[in-house]
């Protein structure tokens, strides 16, 4: 497995998405993607596949706006 695959494979596994994805209520901007980009490096979740990234925030996103239509 690779470092950047690594990575994703331990942010994966995090709150760290999903609480991106709750702090930004589902919607966020290019800004608040670079800052959340950054804030990965500076965890030491580098190197990372930044597009492979966007899906998994995609899906944790799919996640939170299933679970609040439901209520």
């Amino acid at each position: 497995m690779s470092a950047e695959q690594d990575n994703l494979k331990k942010l994966s596994r995090t709150s760290i998405p999903m609480n991106f994805v709750k702090k930004t209520k589902g919607a966020w901007e290019h800004a608040d993607w670079e800052e959340f980009s950054d804030n990965l490096k500076s965890k030491g979740y580098s190197p990372i596949n930044l597009d492979e990234v966007g899906l998994l925030l995609e899906k944790k996103k799919a996640v939170y706006l299933s679970k609040k239509k439901k209520k």
